[in-house]
């Protein structure tokens, strides 16, 4: 799978969202906000999707050369 913005956006805005209503404690629910937030973001980047596209070459006990990839 590759990132996706939406995906992202869509889970800031639910993070928003739930503490929206928050009356009694901005440090707890600022604490929430950025959990989700963090969550979302970490869990964006595992989907990333690296290519491997040529660059390492190795002997017999050495990987040498620039790993070159796409990332989507």
């Amino acid at each position: 799978m590759s990132l996706d913005k939406d995906r992202l956006k869509t889970k800031i805005k639910s993070a928003f969202k739930f503490e929206q209503t928050e009356e009694k404690n901005a440090n707890d629910s600022l604490e929430r906000i950025s959990e989700k937030l963090a969550k979302a973001i970490v869990e964006e980047i595992k989907e990333i999707t690296i290519t491997y596209n040529g660059g390492l070459r190795a002997n017999s006990s050495t990987v040498a050369g620039i790993f070159k990839n796409t990332i989507s």
